[in-house]
């Protein structure tokens, strides 16, 4: 395998997801490669009568502001020699990471993962479990130093 050219990290600004933006940062600066920082923000759908419904668009603009500035703010921690490209994605996450690994050409993903177990695992799923079985490129997933005691 070579070096990533550009290693897609997805985020939802917990600690998983920034522990494996450090990781990330670490590769990227040893290989001078980009990263594309991804929030895939999920839709929120109700059901109804005649099928689901979608938030109005108030909703959905106030989570992609929050989104956004969220972004920025990740962005700004990170050191300005590294190049990283914020996007953000409405939809399912697991879809959203595996088409941006397509769209943005990503060599490699480097993701946080919560290590749910049991109950929680079933009834909530693993985002980074879909994404290491579906990805067409190596995934590098991690966990947050406090989660892994």
């Amino acid at each position: 395998m070579s070096a990533p050219k550009t290693i897609l990290v997805p985020t939802d600004f917990g600690e998983a997801a920034a522990h494996a933006l450090d990781r990330a940062v670490e590769i990227a600066r040893a290989v001078q490669a980009r990263i594309i920082l991804l929030h895939a923000c999920p839709l929120p759908y109700w059901p109804a009568l005649e099928g689901a419904m979608v938030p109005n668009g108030d909703l959905v603009e106030a989570m992609r502001d929050a989104g956004h500035k969220n972004l920025a703010r990740t962005v700004a921690r990170i050191d300005p020699k590294i190049d990283i490209q914020p996007r953000l994605l409405l939809g399912d996450p697991r879809t959203c990471i595996l088409d941006a690994a397509k769209e943005f050409g990503a060599d490699m993903i480097v993701m946080g993962t919560h290590g749910r177990r049991g109950l929680a695992r079933v009834f909530l799923g693993s985002t980074a479990e879909a994404v290491v079985r579906a990805a067409t490129v190596p995934v590098l997933t991690t966990r947050a130093l406090e989660e892994s005691a």
